[in-house]
């Protein structure tokens, strides 16, 4: 599948995005156990490799954040969703259990500290793109969160619709659910990540999926 970044997007933030398409997923409850245990091993690393007030400080976290400003998004009232994650972890309120799928992302969240979506491939009509919202623009946010954009917001589309809102979230309409057959994950890089980080952190999530949902990568490509 094609991804295209818009130049007006990469005129002002230099970023690069990594894909992914996982087939035959199965979200089967069986590997819950082996996905708690796992859950539990990173949880512990976490908890011995950083401090809640350092967080803030990690170079990967820094740079999302720079970037949240850049967007003209406060990112002490909303965080990068890898910091959330670890805050969540460093607080003992530990990782949230949604489903094998976005459990498995949310493990590679921690671990990568970047941040990533999944789609149900079933869903979206390509091609790609990642350019600047217009005026006017609505989205359903997953919760039911309903959100009128400005034009200044960065979004991730399909030849028909928003995908994502960068920092607020992905589509109700696309979300990953327990019919999904096939899933379509994205990684979203940051200014001053290279593109291996990206890539590595694509392999990360990736392998996360097929480990605790089944499925065989079929695409792995960053942009």
């Amino acid at each position: 599948m094609d991804l295209i970044i818009e130049d007006a997007v990469r005129e002002k933030f230099e970023i690069s995005v990594g894909i992914a398409e996982i087939r035959g997923v199965r979200q089967r409850q069986k590997e819950s156990s082996e996905i708690s245990r796992e859950i539990r091993e990173v949880e512990k690393e976490i908890k011995s490799k950083y401090r809640i007030d350092e967080v803030k400080d990690i170079k990967t976290i820094r740079l999302q954040r720079d970037f949240f400003w850049r967007m003209g998004v406060d990112p002490t009232k909303v965080r990068p969703a890898s910091e959330a994650l670890l805050r969540r972890i460093l607080l003992n309120k530990g990782l949230p259990r949604v489903s094998p799928i976005v459990d498995a992302y949310n493990l590679a969240s921690v671990e990568t500290l970047l941040t990533f979506s999944a789609f149900d491939f079933a869903r979206i009509e390509p091609p790609l793109r990642v350019r600047f919202s217009r005026v006017g623009d609505k989205v359903n946010l997953i919760g039911n969160r309903r959100k009128e954009l400005t034009g200044k917001e960065i979004v991730l589309t399909d030849s028909a619709k928003i995908l994502c809102v960068y920092v607020h979230g992905d589509v109700e309409e696309t979300k990953v659910t327990d019919s999904t057959k096939d899933v379509f994950l994205v990684a979203y890089g940051i200014p001053g990540m290279s593109k291996e980080e990206l890539e590595e952190g694509v392999i990360t999530a990736s392998n996360y999926v097929k480990r605790f949902a089944g499925g065989e990568v079929v695409m792995e490509e960053v942009y």
